[in-house]
């Protein structure tokens, strides 16, 4: 037997362990729950709207910091108090100057803020102060605080006469860059505005003591027309308003600010960049415009008008107030002198035509002197040499000139100088023109050159070859011009070139330079041509061979019966061959429209001779010999000359019928001849037309030839001779038989018989009444078309009616003595009530126009074959067995009516 041992356990028991871990945890949650509870603060505000107890937070940067817990309104201070716990890691913040304010999501013309509280709700700001002393309860703001001066970036102040649109928010940008923003603003004494502005820590080297600061906001007009100015800096500016800060280039060196500089605001951007004022006293103020009118220096601007103001004086004359660029401070001095600079329109030309858009402006000549800023402007501006290099030379006439200064001075149509003055000389008798040839051209000058003022029109030019203006047309009608040239060799020694002021005699015109100087005469050889009018030929029109100029005309005049004019011409010493006893000459000024529905044609000489005049020259055949001595004969146009030799016929005419001269002769649809004349004749009751046909068809007009008026005819088959209703009517004719004749009196109309038998078979139908027939109506055989009516008239008698029909060649066989012919115009219908009806017609072409059906027999009733004039009687319908003939059917159109049976009759 086992004796059990009893042991006693001195220890804790175990069950004792988890009250102990119980306690340890429970130390541990009350250490953590003080360690990390928050602050509870006390925030008033006027307003509480947006704040929710447990669920509005405050939030720095972004981050949580604590949240308020109870909403309690204030009644004794009309405020109301939230109750904020904050969080314990923001305590050391809750100081005596830090600052709590409500965001909301706010929408106005001016701002957008707090979008991001759309979704989240609304929140509290906080931004924390620099004082030491501790604080629990605060009174929150209405809207977020400035930017605190203890901030990263750049503090400045601007002072400003009005505040305009500038407001808390308001951006300032670079280049279009938000740079930074408008903190506050408050008045400054009773005349200026401060503006508290923050630059962006990242921007601040913008920023340096001769930058400047303007207004940027919203829409600046200014100007009148043409100069009308409208500025927009951006849509943020237009909205909210805006500062803009800009740097001027000569600026750029200076030192950086620090926080709390002054600046002056500007109220624009030009008054920014040009900041040096002057005064400039004008006549009127008419061309300037303030706010607008610029200040130009050989094309770069150097300042604005900034206003104009009335003097009080006895001229009440005005002052521009302007402002210069920096840069161009330099010119103020004693001896600068400004003028206006405008388009100016003259006897003499227009000048200045570029600024008709972009309006006047001023501009100066530097001087020296001791510094000046007021100024009084010329009315004219003074004489100016080219900076580039070059040499002046003296221009001396007698006549007055229609150049001015900085009109080009040319050479072969190339540029190579301007005027610099004009002015009477020393006796008061004549003109000292003051030239400047640029250095490259000088080679180009001898003693011997020889000068002379554009004037007419030189157009150098073909519509092949494009535009090329030069002296003449383009410096006359703009500015005028001199040109010149150098007659024989350039020199090559300098001591043969003419020095600085060489002075030279100005000719009034080319024609008068060659006329003094036999050396500007060209070579070749004097013929003359006999025109019936000058037209626009004038002295130096080209005379051209193949559209390449061969020579010009030298003169002209009346010659000795005074019926004509003798142009008197020169062909080159090249091209002398060209000229002979063969050669035709015609008018090529001007241009010439032809054609008819299938186009128009468009033909010109040059685009020289169109507006200069010209002279045309062909051979037609080789000749001998150089020029005749009489002269020849100045041909219209290069149609007349090539023409010369062809026929001519006069036809009479008792109307024009719309005919005209350049209205063509016609022969199956060809053009052969052209009516050259038109005129009434001596009775006055006949017209006259002189018609000039070609030489190969001369032998078609004989004694009995028929000559008539082609014009447009309407009818229900559509218009004949459509052409005519645009380009007019035009003369048709039938050769004939005979001896040869060269005079015709138009017939009153197309003689229809003839020109039916001319081309196929013309028959003549004798009918009581014309019916429904007209020119064009069909004629049918086997309902196929084998010809139509030409023409009809009544008989001698006047009790029948003639009815002229052509039948085409190729169905003549069709028609013999026993034909038969009746009407078929329009529809036929018979029946009745009981029988039905029945609408038969040839086709609906015979509904239409009207037509005529044939039938004819076979055997011995057919007869012998029918030749042209044949007569037939029309009838009004078909006899039954006709239509047996040939099983000729009438009826095509078969509609029931009334549901009763159609009968066809055949």
């Amino acid at each position: 037997m086992t004796t059990a041992q009893i042991k006693k356990n001195r220890g804790i028991s175990v069950i004792w362990t988890l009250p102990l871990i119980a306690l340890g945890i429970c130390a541990w949650l009350v250490y953590s729950s003080f360690k990390s509870a928050g602050v509870e603060i006390t925030i008033s505000f006027e307003n509480a709207s947006g704040i929710v107890a447990g669920k509005t937070q405050v939030m720095a940067r972004g981050i949580p910091v604590g949240l308020v817990t109870k909403v309690s309104p204030d009644l004794d201070h009309q405020q109301i108090q939230a109750l904020v716990k904050m969080d314990k890691s923001a305590g050391p913040q809750l100081v005596d100057d830090t600052l709590f304010w409500i965001v909301r999501p706010e929408l106005s013309a001016s701002s957008v803020q707090g979008l991001d509280t759309i979704l989240s709700g609304s929140y509290i700001g906080i931004q924390v102060g620099t004082s030491t002393v501790p604080r629990l309860e605060f009174s929150g703001l209405a809207s977020a605080p400035p930017v605190s001066l203890e901030t990263p970036g750049l503090h400045l102040q601007i002072k400003s006469a009005t505040l305009g649109s500038i407001q808390v928010g308001t951006g300032v940008y670079y280049r279009n860059i938000q740079i930074g923003e408008v903190q506050r603003y408050s008045l400054e004494g009773a005349q200026s505005v401060r503006i508290e502005v923050f630059i962006k820590p990242e921007f601040s080297h913008l920023v340096r003591e001769g930058s400047r600061f303007c207004n940027a906001s919203g829409i600046r007009i200014s100007g009148k027309l043409p100069a009308f100015n409208i500025q927009v800096e951006s849509l943020a500016a237009l909205l909210r308003g805006g500062i803009q800060l800009h740097t001027p280039e000569q600026m750029a060196d200076t030192p950086f600010v620090a926080n709390g500089h002054s600046f002056t605001l500007y109220p624009d951007f030009d008054s920014a960049s040009y900041g040096i004022p002057m005064t400039l006293t004008l006549a009127s103020s008419e061309d300037v415009v303030g706010g607008s009118t610029k200040v130009v220096y050989r094309g770069l601007e150097a300042g604005f008008v900034k206003e104009i103001k009335i003097n009080d004086d006895d001229k009440r004359t005005v002052t521009a107030h302007i402002l210069l660029d920096p840069r161009a401070e330099l010119i103020l001095r004693d001896n600068t002198k400004f003028w206006l600079v405008k388009p100016e329109i003259s006897p003499s030309g227009i000048h200045n035509l570029q600024l008709l858009l972009s309006g006047a402006h001023i501009t100066f000549q530097p001087g020296d002197g001791a510094f000046r800023d007021h100024f009084d402007i010329l009315s004219d501006p003074p004489p100016q040499t080219p900076l580039r290099p070059g040499q002046t030379l003296v221009l001396n006439s007698d006549g007055p000139l229609d150049i001015s200064a900085k009109s080009p001075v040319y050479y072969k149509n190339i540029q190579v100088g301007e005027v610099i003055d004009v002015d009477l000389d020393k006796t008061g008798k004549g003109i000292r023109t003051s030239l400047f040839i640029y250095q490259k051209y000088l080679s180009l000058l001898s003693k011997n050159s020889v000068f002379w003022v554009n004037s007419g029109i030189e157009v150098n030019a073909s519509l092949s070859e494009g535009l090329a203006l030069s002296t003449g047309p383009l410096a006359k009608i703009v500015q005028g011009g001199v040109s010149f040239t150098s007659p024989g060799k350039l020199p090559k020694a300098k001591k043969d070139q003419p020095g600085e002021g060489y002075q030279f005699h100005l000719h009034q015109s080319f024609r008068e330079a060659v006329a003094a100087v036999p050396d500007l005469q060209p070579a070749g050889q004097h013929f003359r041509i006999l025109a019936p009018d000058a037209e626009s030929v004038a002295v130096g029109s080209p005379i051209l061979h193949k559209k390449i100029k061969i020579g010009e005309v030298e003169g002209f005049r009346l010659s000795p019966d005074q019926q004509s004019v003798v142009v008197d011409c020169l062909v080159y010493e090249g091209f002398k061959n060209l000229v002979h006893n063969k050669s035709r000459f015609y008018n090529t000024s001007g241009l010439e429209v032809s054609g008819g529905l299938d186009g128009i044609k468009l033909r010109t000489g040059s685009l020289q001779s169109v507006l200069a005049g010209g002279i045309g020259c062909i051979n037609p055949a080789p000749g001998s010999a150089g020029p005749l001595d009489t002269p020849y004969p100045l041909h219209t146009d290069l149609e007349a000359a090539r023409n010369a030799e062809d026929q001519v016929l006069i036809v009479l005419l008792d109307q024009s019928s719309g005919l005209k001269v350049g209205s063509s002769l016609r022969y199956k649809g060809l053009v052969v001849g052209k009516i050259i004349d038109l005129n009434l004749e001596e009775n006055h009751r006949t017209i006259r037309a002189v018609v000039r046909i070609e030489k190969n068809i001369a032998s078609l007009f004989r004694q009995n030839t028929r000559i008539w008026v082609e014009q447009a005819e309407f009818n229900l088959s559509g218009v004949k001779n459509a052409e005519t209703l645009v380009f007019g009517s035009y003369l048709a004719f039938l050769p004939g038989d005979g001896p040869a004749a060269r005079n015709f009196t138009a017939l009153a109309e197309p003689p229809r018989s003839e020109i039916a038998n001319h081309d196929g078979l013309g028959l003549v139908l004798e009918a009581g009444h014309l019916g429904s027939l007209s020119v064009g109506s069909p004629v049918y055989y086997r309902q196929v078309q084998i010809g139509e009516v030409t023409g009809f008239e009544l008989s001698p008698t006047f009790r029948m009616v003639r009815i002229y029909v052509n039948i085409t060649a190729r169905h003549k066989a069709v028609i013999s003595e026993g034909s038969r012919f009746w009407q078929v115009s329009g529809a036929k219908i018979e029946g009745g009530i009981f029988s039905g009806i029945t609408v038969s017609t040839e086709s609906l072409t015979a509904i239409m126009r009207g037509g005529i059906a044939l039938a004819t027999p076979e055997g011995e009733e057919r007869g012998a074959p029918a030749g042209p004039g044949h007569q037939f009687f029309l009838h009004d319908q078909a006899e039954p067995q006709w239509l047996d003939w040939n099983g000729h059917t009438v009826a095509v159109d078969q509609k029931p009516v009334n549901n009763f049976e159609t009968k066809c009759t055949q």
